[in-house]
């Protein structure tokens, strides 16, 4: 997946071998960002999470995931390269995912527990062909997969040609359009494309962050105007999401003011940035940045086995409940690296590595 790799070379040449090779360094700013996003996407998750902490998330997760995939994409217009590395980083991940969540929901199915039990063994096999956001009913989270791919097409055969400010206002446009005029979509489009018209957006801002890097502007550096910029723009953000309500990429669910989704969320980012910028490297924040590819994919999962448990065996206290998620988190976090683990050193191909 595009999103983890957060790398930048440096080419170094040895006179005495004469050999030209490259060093490579990790962005730790852009480490943190995904360290954080990631944790905020599986908190999003969890079941019994406070309704107003879960609406916070949803104001800007996946729009940060979406904006980091354009920050790190490629601006080199390499089209039959491109679509190798897109198969290998996305689709092949994807299909792996996939079959993985199909053979976790299997069983579910077959002894006709709950929403499985709705469905004929085969039905999730032909939404896999469709890929409609809505469709995954086996694993909710893998919708982001075609939503991604479908972007990265977009950008390797079209907007690689324009120039980052002509795509980024030529997405704007659509996503003003689709935001006004989202209540009359009847169907869901194919391979996620209503969702991916509004993450091209956030990718498109982070291809155009990239080109000016504006990132790297000096008083981002200023501890002092860092912390004062935080002060000002979080409880704007609390007020603004807050005021918005309920926002869902995938259901196509943008709050009371749909207008004001962009805005929020790009406070979000931009604030996510900020905190990112503050952090020193740790390795925890790597770890949990290269395990994304498969903690977001996965952890769904491991809620299911975990809700299951706990109904069962915690008794009925509210206060047990609101801490359940914050653990729940941890628990399937910390799992599903050691799956990273495991995957990287047996099958690195199979998630995009």
């Amino acid at each position: 997946m595009e999103t983890l790799l957060s790398y930048k070379f440096k080419v170094c040449v040895s006179f005495d071998k004469r050999q030209v090779f490259l060093i490579m360094t990790r962005i730790n700013y852009i480490d943190n960002m995904k360290a954080m996003g990631i944790t905020l996407v599986v908190l999003g998750h969890a079941v019994w999470l406070n309704e107003d902490v879960y609406t916070l998330i949803y104001s800007f997760h996946m729009p940060l995931f979406f904006f980091l995939s354009g920050y790190l994409a490629s601006s080199k217009r390499e089209v039959k390269q491109s679509l190798i590395k897109l198969f290998q980083r996305l689709i092949l991940p994807f299909t792996f995912f996939f079959l993985i969540s199909y053979l976790f929901w299997l069983p579910l199915n077959i002894l006709g527990d709950g929403q499985a039990s709705k469905m004929q063994w085969f039905d999730p096999l032909s939404r896999l062909v469709t890929s409609k956001a809505d469709s995954f009913h086996i694993n909710g989270v893998l919708w982001f997969f075609p939503c991604l791919i479908v972007i990265s097409l977009a950008q390797i055969v079209f907007f690689s040609a324009l120039k980052p400010i002509y795509s980024f206002v030529i997405t704007s446009g659509v996503l003003v359009l689709m935001l006004l005029s989202n209540e009359l979509i009847s169907e869901r489009w194919f391979w996620s494309i209503d969702s991916a018209v509004i993450g091209m957006f956030f990718y498109q801002l982070g291809v155009l962050v990239k080109r000016v890097n504006l990132l790297s502007y000096a008083v981002f550096n200023n501890e002092f105007k860092t912390y004062l910029i935080l002060l000002f723009t979080i409880p704007i953000f609390c007020y603004l999401a807050l005021l918005n309500g309920r926002v869902d990429i995938r259901e196509l669910k943008f709050g009371v003011f749909p207008l004001l989704f962009p805005l929020i969320a790009c406070l979000g980012i931009f604030i996510l940035f900020l905190i990112s910028k503050k952090l020193k490297p740790r390795p925890i924040f790597q770890w949990l940045a290269i395990s994304s590819i498969v903690i977001f994919p996965l952890h769904l999962i491991v809620f299911r086995f975990l809700h299951k448990i706990e109904v069962k065996i915690i008794p009925n206290i509210w206060y047990l409940f609101d801490f359940l998620p914050y653990l729940n988190t941890c628990i399937a976090i910390c799992c599903l690296v050691f799956v990273f683990r495991f995957l990287k050193s047996k099958t690195p191909r199979l998630i995009g590595l």
